[in-house]
């Protein structure tokens, strides 16, 4: 039944793309936000169902499970070859995947691996520094697509075809802003290596610190990951390099934390999916989700870490 199910969805032509781009759309234009949920809704039902006829972890929730298909359908966007639907059914049939992985990392890997390298040419990075970081002010105020090309130049106090020379559109400059907020992630916490169990264990306080803080830069980069699909979009190859090196990064702690699981690849892969999903699903109903409070079920129920255990650093 499982395997029948997902693989009705599967064989819809375009199903993927459509849903990529009607979750875009639903992200950035509120028309559309009804159409999003109501595909929800469906996808809620047909889970409920798939979950109560397999053997599936506690930590899988309908909410949890559509939050991870639709992750992995943006993903999808990134990597043509990973396969949605297998990965849904390994993990409700709790088997490792079939097809070979990435190499599973045990080595520490530091935060800095998530950082993806800078665009564009080395001369002027001191300006475009400047750049970046007003337009992130400006991003941040008035959000990604209520700010204009003219707007940001004046902010900026450059022309618009200067700021075109530097970054080529407006969605480049996005993806830059988006890389240095990497960057000052690493900075905040010295790329330290915590201890594995630690950090997946603050995971959800992590997430409640970020949605406080910096609730307008999550919401940019859930509505880019959708935005960024096609690979000619300025934005992709961000993504794909931050997918690629988030899933290695995870793998990487799951294997150090030892926590018992069959595949810590299949589980990488499916913890950055349902976080992704996890935001596209409190942008559109934010009154319907605790978005740390599900990460940190997720990660009890799967590797048997608790929120807050307290554990010595590295």
């Amino acid at each position: 039944m499982v395997r029948d199910a997902w693989a009705q969805l599967l064989a819809i032509t375009d199903y993927r793309a459509l849903s990529v781009q009607l979750l875009n759309a639903a992200l950035t234009d509120d028309s559309s936000v009804r159409a999003s949920i109501c595909h929800h809704e469906q996808l809620m039902t047909a889970s409920g169902n798939i979950l109560a006829a397999s053997r599936h972890s506690p930590a899988i929730t309908p909410r949890a499970l559509v939050a991870t298909w639709e992750g992995l359908l943006v993903m999808q966007s990134y990597f043509p070859s990973l396969e949605p639907g297998e990965i849904i059914r390994a993990r409700l049939e709790s088997r490792s995947l079939d097809a070979a992985h990435t190499p599973i990392h045990v080595t520490p890997l530091p935060l800095s691996t998530l950082v993806p390298p800078g665009f564009g040419y080395a001369t002027g990075q001191s300006r475009r520094r400047q750049i970046v970081e007003d337009a992130t002010l400006l991003f941040a105020r008035n959000g990604y697509h209520r700010t204009t090309l003219r707007e940001l130049a004046a902010e900026v106090g450059i022309s618009s075809s200067t700021l075109l020379h530097h970054f080529g559109d407006k969605a480049g400059l996005l993806a830059e802003v988006l890389r240095r907020r990497d960057e000052q992630l690493v900075d905040r916490r010295g790329d330290e290596i915590l201890d594995p169990r630690l950090e997946l264990g603050e995971l959800g306080d992590e997430a409640r610190r970020d949605l406080k803080a910096e609730r307008g830069l999550i919401d940019m980069y859930a509505v880019l990951s959708t935005e960024a699909a096609h690979p000619e979009h300025p934005a992709h190859a961000y993504f794909a390099y931050r997918y690629a090196r988030t899933i290695d990064y995870f793998e990487s702690l799951i294997v150090r934390a030892s926590a018992d699981v069959s595949d810590p690849h299949l589980e990488a892969v499916w913890l950055v999916a349902l976080w992704d999903g996890l935001q596209y699903q409190l942008m559109l109903n934010p009154q319907d989700i605790d978005l740390p409070s599900e990460l940190e079920h997720h990660i009890e129920a799967t590797l048997g870490i608790a929120p807050g255990e307290s554990h010595s650093r590295n």
